[in-house]
């Protein structure tokens, strides 16, 4: 890493005037740092000199130029994408129907570290007294399994904060333990019940949504909560493991003094608010931008005037790549310390880099990072909204191609193909003639359009048997849509059928300039069904 790496807000903003030279230093210090690798001897780093040696020689990719790499990392090869083997892999969803295991460097992972703490020291300079309590974070598995050597894997949520400082760690409002704990539909009482009896002022999450689910929790399970605080004891504990059991059980201990406080509160407003329980709330970390934004108001029931929005920060997988650092606004100023960005502006060929940009424009992202995505096209589009210095500041407008964002998944669509065709397959034992995907913001759910083969004999109940079999095989096959359909995030997908001839006249609709059907490629997301008057 470059020698000025910031660790601190302050260092941080002082280097955001140096935007174009820090850039410059940090790309040559990742072909430095892998220029012994498998990937770097391939793509020749040893003898790249300048900006315009590295486009001739690296070209943009995606996950799919760099997965064979990762699979070599995952049995257990080193020098790979990085020198040496990752500590750990990350798990994100992918656009081939296949989870994709991203490998993590050390250095990474000390860089997205760092800026978390930059992130929650920019909240903290404006409301200091959110660290004298605890913090509520909303997160996932940080361990999810292991690969064939060893190597675990997990998500980016879980794998942060399990691997932070003790004393972030000793803020969690929760027995940590929890995070790992085998999904079941207690987990979230679990973590409630604990957090109640702490003076949290602060929680960091993604989804706004999956926090007012948290509060509606609260509302709905207040009785036996307050019965378990008043007795020390934890409602389903049995659906826990027996070792995790004993670890829980060493956190419990009877205050009937808070849950008589807790029971007048419930009768003083009619059902339990933060207000009541979290009396010091003061900052709650979630994404302002994007489609996902929109789920800020399902908040506004809960909360109280006195607590305030920050924006958790746009990042992924691949990294962490801004620092907002005012309340309720979108925008950071990108981490120009910790992966080299190249942009281009949407609908043109032209790369630029992070001091080129200009205001209000929106641009595709590009990334090369120390854990060895190089050139990584990351399928996002950003906005830029003012500058540090000579650094954009930056915020995630929306996933370019067919990505479905509803509540934070970013999911690719082509991923659900092999799905799709198995779900229909099952039932009338041919796949679908043609289908298309409508992510519904209103009903938060996926609705799928589909065209069966003309021989098909369509009874009453096809419609149901496939919506039923594709809902259970999303659940069985993905990553993340039976965690948020647990969380309630997302709601049962729906199915509606489309008569024949709807493929050949939506190729007719778009269909122009004299090109044929095998020059162009049906999108496979649409704002809302395509051509309703083929629905059956």
């Amino acid at each position: 890493m470059i020698p000025d790496t910031p660790q601190n807000l302050e260092q941080f903003v002082n280097l955001c005037e140096r935007s174009q030279e820090v850039q410059e230093a940090v790309l040559f210090d990742i072909l430095e740092f892998a220029k012994d690798t498998l990937i770097g001897k391939e793509l020749g780093f040893k003898n790249i000199k300048n900006l315009d040696d590295f486009r001739l020689h690296v070209k943009t990719k995606s996950w799919k130029d760099f997965a064979p790499y990762a699979q070599k990392m995952e049995d257990g090869e080193e020098d790979i994408l990085f020198p040496g083997k990752p500590p750990y892999f990350i798990c994100t969803s992918g656009t081939t129907g296949k989870i994709k295991h991203i490998p993590e460097s050390k250095e990474s992972s000390k860089l997205k570290s760092t800026i978390t703490s930059m992130r929650i020291e920019a909240m903290a300079q404006h409301f200091p007294s959110m660290m004298a309590g605890k913090m509520f974070p909303l997160v996932n598995h940080s361990i999810e399994g292991y690969t064939s050597t060893g190597i675990p894997f997990g998500s980016a949520s879980g794998i942060t904060l399990t691997r932070a400082s003790t004393s972030l760690k000793e803020k969690v409002a929760f027995p940590i333990e929890l995070i790992d704990a085998e999904y079941n539909e207690w987990i979230d009482y679990f973590m409630i019940r604990f957090a109640l009896c702490e003076d949290v002022r602060f929680i960091p999450g993604n989804n706004a949504g999956r926090l007012a689910q948290i509060f509606q929790k609260v509302a709905d399970e207040a009785d036996r909560i307050i019965e378990d605080i008043e007795k020390g004891t934890l409602y389903k504990i049995e659906t826990l493991s027996e070792t995790l059991q004993k670890k829980i059980k060493s956190f419990l201990s009877p205050n009937p003094q808070l849950s008589q406080k807790l029971k007048l509160e419930k009768q003083k407003y009619g059902k339990l608010l933060p207000k009541s329980y979290w009396p010091n709330l003061k900052v709650i970390a979630c994404w302002l931008g994007g489609s996902v934004g929109r789920y800020t108001k399902d908040l506004e029931p809960f909360l109280s005037d006195g607590v305030v929005l920050f924006d958790v920060g746009y990042g992924a997988t691949e990294g962490k790549f801004n620092i907002p650092t005012e309340p309720n606004q979108k925008a950071g100023a990108l981490t120009i310390h910790s992966a080299f960005y190249e942009f281009r502006e949407v609908g043109k060929e032209e790369f630029l880099l992070s001091h080129e940009l200009e205001d209000k424009k929106s641009y595709e992202i590009f990334v090369t990072t120390y854990s060895g995505l190089y050139r990584y096209n990351m399928g996002d589009i950003i906005q830029v909204d003012g500058f540090v210095g000579t650094t954009p500041k930056i915020f995630f407008e929306q996933k370019s191609g067919d990505m479905l964002n509803l509540c934070g998944e970013k999911v690719g669509a082509s991923s659900l193909i092999p799905i799709v065709n198995q779900a229909v397959e099952d039932i009338i034992k041919k796949q679908p003639y043609h289908w298309c995907i409508i992510p519904d913001e209103e009903q938060k759910n996926y609705h799928f359009c589909i065209e069966l083969p003309k021989e098909i004999q369509i009874t009453a109940d096809t419609q149901k048997r496939i919506e039923d079999h594709l809902e259970e095989l999303l659940k069985e096959q993905t990553l993340i849509y039976p965690i948020f359909r647990t969380q309630n995030l997302l709601h049962k997908l729906k199915v509606t059928l489309m008569k024949s001839g709807w493929q050949e006249a939506l190729y007719k609709e778009i269909l122009k300039d004299g090109k044929s059907t095998a020059q162009t490629k049906l999108p496979l997301v649409y704002k809302e069904i395509p051509l309703k008057d083929y629905i059956l």
